[in-house]
């Protein structure tokens, strides 16, 4: 396998999430799991309306056979991009389901293909529904991204369960995690139209030889009406960013509507999931692009990463590095 990784930890969990999409990536993070790795329930998900693709139909009976060596039982959940209350509902049943008379303590989910709404629904509902469980997240980092992730878009709407407080007295800031996509965070900010906007790149990235291209894509991102403050986040870890995006709320939440778009890794998307968490009153914004780069969105892989978010009333722990 590139980048000679390791076996992830000899485990086992109560339930393993993970989702099939369009890239090889897919099959990454659970090819590693060790050969003695167990988990008592297996959810698959994927998008309906990728699943059209032979790539993305080839690699989702690829992990459901994969799923089914690790796990007792396996249920795959039919989700839609286009469809933001049928991509809750349909996370949100399995969930319900396979949890109604389990008390879960370990979860692992793969972050990498999770479209990143979808991620944070899914994030929000294990929370909730299993709260006193320590979820693991795996992410696996590239050698290296394609020209181009997506273009076009198809909408900017709020994500479910996170619609934030909005006050008519106060102004507005938004919050940008930026990636590879400049198109896309002038089309958020086009659509909120806020007073100020704090404008976030990845530093450290997930792997160096990203770092060039952050900060070529960030110079591209100009506004005329807005005040534009830069910051710098850790992208390659969800404790971290979540450390620097509440350093960054201090006296603020008070004085402004707070909307923050995490369009960078999964990683500093979970690290926001975390900061919205603690901060209820901040909206997640999401702008569903009008189409992926299915043929060259990544190459490689460089590294494994595997991060723990503790129980609501426990601190996240650090990240580790396989690979």
């Amino acid at each position: 396998m590139e980048g000679g990784l390791s076996t992830i930890g000899e485990t086992s969990d109560d339930l393993l999430f993970v989702c099939a999409s369009f890239e090889f990536r897919t099959m990454t993070a659970t090819e590693c799991l060790g050969k003695s790795y167990r988990a008592k329930n297996g959810l698959l998900y994927y998008n309906s309306s990728e699943a059209t693709s032979d790539i993305v139909k080839t690699n989702l009976e690829k992990l459901r056979r994969l799923l089914e060596l690790k796990c007792d039982r396996v249920k795959t959940i039919e989700g839609s991009v286009s469809d933001p209350v049928k991509q809750f509902k349909a996370i949100k049943d399995a969930l319900l389901e396979i949890g109604a008379s389990n008390s879960f303590r370990a979860i692992t989910i793969d972050s990498t293909t999770f479209n990143r709404e979808a991620l944070l629904v899914a994030m929000a509902l294990i929370r909730t529904n299993f709260s006193s469980a320590m979820t693991r997240v795996l992410y696996v980092s590239p050698l290296e991204h394609g020209d181009w992730l997506s273009r076009g878009f198809r909408e900017v709407r709020s994500i479910i369960g996170f619609p934030g407080i909005q006050r008519a007295d106060q102004p507005t800031m938004l919050i940008i995690l930026t990636g590879f996509e400049p198109d896309r965070v002038i089309k958020v900010v086009e659509e909120h139209g806020p007073d100020k906007v704090l404008l976030g790149f990845g530093n450290p990235p997930t792997q160096q030889n990203f770092l060039e291209r952050n900060i070529k894509d960030q110079s591209k991102i100009t506004f005329s009406k807005q005040d534009v403050e830069r910051f710098e986040f850790p992208a390659n870890s969800i404790r971290a960013c979540h450390e620097c995006l509440e350093s960054l709320l201090k006296d603020r939440l008070s004085s402004h509507n707070v909307i923050m778009a995490p369009m960078s890794t999964k990683l500093s998307t979970l690290g926001a999931f975390l900061t919205v968490e603690a901060h209820p009153e901040i909206q997640l914004t999401y702008c569903v692009p009008g189409e992926y780069n299915t043929q060259d969105y990544s190459k490689g892989v460089r590294s494994i990463f595997v991060e723990m978010i503790r129980p609501k009333t426990e601190k996240s722990g650090r990240t580790t590095l396989i690979g």
